[in-house]
């Protein structure tokens, strides 16, 4: 094996040089300031509207400026043409959803010190919903679109799906744009946060149930009702071994005979960013991983699931897990 200081060029100035960047960017979006300037304004009328510090808005706006994300007329600030897909206008190339959720990633990255000495994450009270919704939110449609296809080819009769710990609904709506009726099981704070940002209180054919899916007896939610597929799209890394045998279990009293548990998650061993991903497990949660294959096929028999097929998506970067009830 290679080793990858010898075989991979890594220019640490550069790369810290982009960390600060990134942070940079991260904190603008998040106080609003690329908003505020999707019009010229000068730094007074900017200090009153933000409630911000007139020292730190020059100095932001003028790195912004050199950076090309800001252009300067007189002495007012607009953001650059160039900018705005990536910031204001929420096409394609829209990142802004996901930079708030990455500073507080690389927060917690920050207690890898400690937490290598053994000292267990620092868990935040409140979660940051809004950002994490919105980072889940920008994954790409036609990733999602390859992930439904994907189920429903194995699953070609489903009537029916449950999208655990949906967040924003990207599944849900992919699946229910294929014809199939869903709910969206998620905490009461995420469903009540998603179903008026993201429109998913209107949606027809969506119904959505609040819960913790991670208590004793959340099937008990549902009142008997079955489904046909049971989405889980990136669950199991947040959570441990024993934890993820035992939700596993849960879910097959959810299936209908011959029903489908569909698992998209990065695989140790198939996913090239798998090891990396852990790392981020290791900082933001108490016992979530990557895992391996035999791992997932051995919590799937264990729960009584057969056929069990693994596929590679996007490049090899995540895969989908499918297993029928026996």
């Amino acid at each position: 094996m290679n080793n990858p200081v010898e075989s991979e060029e890594f220019d640490f100035e550069k790369a810290g040089e982009s960390a600060r960047k990134i942070v940079l960017l991260g904190s603008v979006l998040k106080t609003g300031l690329f908003e505020a300037i999707s019009e010229e304004k000068d730094i007074p009328a900017l200090k009153l509207l933000l409630k911000a510090d007139e020292r730190a808005l020059y100095t932001v706006l003028e790195a912004l400026c050199s950076l090309g994300y800001v252009d300067k007329k007189a002495d007012k600030y607009v953001i650059s043409e160039n900018a705005r897909p990536l910031f204001i206008e929420h096409g394609e190339d829209y990142i802004g959803g996901y930079l708030p959720h990455l500073l507080n990633i690389l927060e917690s990255w920050l207690g890898l010190p400690e937490i290598i000495k053994g000292e267990k994450p620092e868990r935040k009270t409140p979660r940051d919903v809004s950002a994490f919704m919105h980072a889940m939110a920008s994954k790409p449609d036609t990733f999602v679109d390859e992930v439904v296809s994907n189920c429903l080819k194995r699953k070609k009769d489903a009537k029916n799906v449950l999208d655990l710990g949906g967040g924003p609904g990207k599944y849900a709506r992919a699946f229910i744009n294929r014809g199939l009726k869903a709910i969206l099981y998620d905490m009461p704070e995420t469903v009540d946060y998603v179903s008026v940002e993201f429109g998913l209180g209107k949606m027809k054919n969506l119904d959505l149930k609040k819960g913790d899916f991670t208590e004793e007896g959340f099937e008990k939610d549902f009142k008997g009702e079955l489904f046909d597929i049971v989405f889980m799209g990136n669950i199991c890394h947040i959570y441990s071994a024993d934890e993820n045998r035992l939700l596993i279990k849960r879910v097959s009293q959810l299936l209908n005979k011959g029903g489908m548990v569909a698992i998209e998650d990065l695989v140790r061993g198939r996913s090239p960013g798998a090891e990396m991903f852990g790392v981020n497990m290791l900082a933001n949660t108490e016992g979530g991983n990557t895992w391996t294959e035999a791992e997932y096929r051995d919590w799937l028999k264990e729960a009584g699931f057969g056929n069990i097929q693994v596929i590679d998506l996007l490049e090899r970067e995540s895969q989908l897990i499918t297993a029928f009830m026996r």
